[in-house]
């Protein structure tokens, strides 16, 4: 049955591709038609899959074609640009002749020529590498052991400089671009890039998201590439020459409290070789770095797990809203009591009108418990009033919004989650979550999904690494969901809570989250709290008539209200699609 409902599915989505825009549109109107797609849809097991090697090459060969395509006009338009007054400043870590020509070659074929080019190197190589240079006698360049020497630190004191190492290859027309689109005030500036082959074959973009700092000091996504306006201030930072070195700087960066705003290019311009070194090798550098703010955890994974360090543990209020649902409400709460780490919390059931004796009886014990209260809210449910008028009642200064179809994982859930939304520059925190299979159900809210938003990496196995490590790696994302979130009270309140006049049940969080957003503050999804969720279990889905109705109205309001955010989400890419949660490229053909 499951298979012939599946071949049905399959059989309505094509025909739905085939349908005129106009039509398509109008039967997207009828709720009933809407609910039983919906419905067959659930019932159907289809999952968003990954795509497969060849489908990312092709569209990858389509991105490049349109890149190129887009660039060749620009340059028509406007070709007066024939320097720019820049340093390009190579990393040379270890010596290879190979990698030093390949990168050498990529700077000399430059549409818009650098103002000068750098070689950083080790002193033990500086001699070989003046005599390879003078063996190809094409390249006019200095060969430096130190930024600060009497000839290196002059120059580059009234310059910029772009950051690369031996063996990056830079797009023809990296210098063009960067010289028409970085403006007096772009202090700071990266680029996409992708990996290069021994045989020259360019593969695996990394279409990375708009400056994301705790992306950065967990993962080091900028890695190479990167523009610095005063170059000065690199100058002044690194001592060592090292592999990590650029990302390493941007979080010192970071951590001085510079407010530099960072320039993302989304364009790929630069291309890396394969096996460059792992932002976790730094480890041992990054320790000290961090070692006021937080601490670096055991970790086998190639990014960092930070815990943020606290000058107190604050009263955490957990608001668990529930109608009937008992096996749900006690697998909630008994997964929160016995695995809980952290200990310094209360717990508030909501009971939305249950009307099953046993579920009462079982509230009833649970108002006994030192740590929890049970209230009674008898109105027609509405998720946003229903946690509004708890967090009334909460005691605590961290608000946390959880579902009654949540189940801890990992025993440091809270205690991470807090770490992180004690930070005075942190607003919403969000949580791994899991459906019961193990599949990834939250790791961050994509805005422009479907239209509206979605989660991103959905149904990806639960140990995947994600698109550049994201799975893995705590980051700043637009929103997370509240099926399980941290945000201090005064947060919440300061922006009115949640919206219950136009968003009862759907979209609540994302709005939530992007007015927190506004008072200054980054949401955060944290990779270490780790808790099963069993979607909708509860409540079901969107799948009757009515709930389609309501759904497409909250829709409407998230879309009217939050349309910046929804056309570019500076969490995402513009080359990423938004008709799948699998971070795949967008088609441009």
């Amino acid at each position: 049955m499951k298979i012939i409902r599946k071949t049905l599915i399959k059989a309505m989505k094509a025909l739905i591709s085939m349908m005129p825009e106009l039509l398509l549109n109008k039967l997207k109107q009828n709720p009933k038609l809407v609910a039983a797609y919906s419905s067959n849809l659930h019932k159907s097991g289809l999952l968003y899959q990954l795509q497969t090697l060849e489908e990312l090459e092709r569209s990858y060969q389509d991105y490049q074609n349109e890149q190129d395509t887009v660039l060749s006009k620009l340059v028509i338009e406007q070709s007066d640009v024939e320097a720019f007054n820049c340093v390009l400043l190579i990393c040379a870590v270890d010596f290879s002749p190979t990698k030093l020509l390949a990168t050498l070659k990529s700077a000399k074929q430059q549409y818009t020529e650098f103002d000068e080019l750098i070689i950083w190197c080790d002193a033990s190589c500086k001699e070989r590498i003046n005599t390879f240079l003078t063996e190809q006698s094409v390249f006019n360049c200095y060969v430096v052991s130190s930024l600060h020497d009497e000839l290196t630190q002059p120059l580059l004191a009234i310059k910029s400089c772009f950051v690369v190492y031996a063996g990056d290859i830079l797009h023809k027309y990296l210098a063009y671009v960067l010289a028409t689109t970085l403006q007096d005030s772009s202090k700071l500036a990266y680029v996409d890039t992708d990996t290069i082959t021994a045989d020259y074959n360019r593969q695996y973009p990394d279409f990375k998201p708009d400056w994301n700092p705790d992306l950065q000091l967990t993962n080091g996504y900028v890695s190479s590439g990167l523009y610095i306006k005063n170059a000065l201030d690199f100058i002044n930072g690194p001592e060592l020459l090292n592999s990590n070195i650029v990302s390493v700087w941007l979080c010192q960066h970071y951590l001085n409290a510079s407010t530099h705003n960072v320039v993302h290019i989304p364009q790929v311009l630069l291309s890396r070789p394969e096996k460059v070194a792992q932002f976790s090798q730094a480890k041992i550098q990054l320790e000290l770095m961090y070692k006021n703010v937080a601490a670096v955890m055991p970790s086998s994974l190639p990014t960092l797990y930070l815990r943020w360090h606290l000058d107190y543990e604050p009263l955490v209020s957990i608001i668990i809203p529930t109608r009937n649902g008992l096996a749900l409400v006690k697998s909630c709460i008994e997964s929160i009591l016995d695995k809980t780490t952290y200990k310094n919390y209360e717990i508030l059931l909501i009971d939305n009108s249950s009307d099953d004796a046993e579920c009462i009886r079982y509230f009833e014990q649970l108002s006994m418990h030192s740590n929890i209260s049970v209230f009674n809210y008898n109105a027609v449910f509405n998720y946003s009033a229903i946690n509004n008028f708890a967090a009334k009642h909460a005691k605590g200064e961290v608000l946390a919004l959880v579902n009654n179809d949540i189940e801890v994982i990992e025993p440091d859930w809270l205690l991470n989650m807090v770490s992180h939304v004690m930070r005075d520059d942190i607003g919403c925190v969000g949580a791994k979550l899991l459906y019961g299979d193990n599949r990834i159900q939250h790791a961050g809210v994509v805005m422009g999904y479907g239209g509206g938003a979605g989660h991103g990496h959905k149904y990806f196995p639960g140990d995947h690494y994600g698109y550049m490590n994201r799975l893995i790696a705590s980051q700043n994302y637009s929103a997370v969901t509240a099926a399980c979130l941290l945000v201090t009270a005064n947060d919440f309140w300061a922006v009115g809570g949640l919206n219950e006049e136009k968003l009862s049940v759907a979209f609540n969080d994302v709005d939530l989250c992007l007015k927190v957003q506004q008072l200054g503050r980054r949401n955060l999804y944290c990779a270490e709290a780790i808790l099963y969720h069993h979607e909708s279990v509860s409540r079901g889905h969107e799948d009757t008539p009515d709930k389609v109705l309501r759904f497409n109205a909250e829709l409407n309001y998230l879309q009217t209200t939050w349309c910046d955010a929804i056309a570019n989400d500076p969490a995402y890419n513009p080359n990423l699609t938004r008709r799948r949660e699998n971070f795949s490229i967008k088609p441009f053909r």
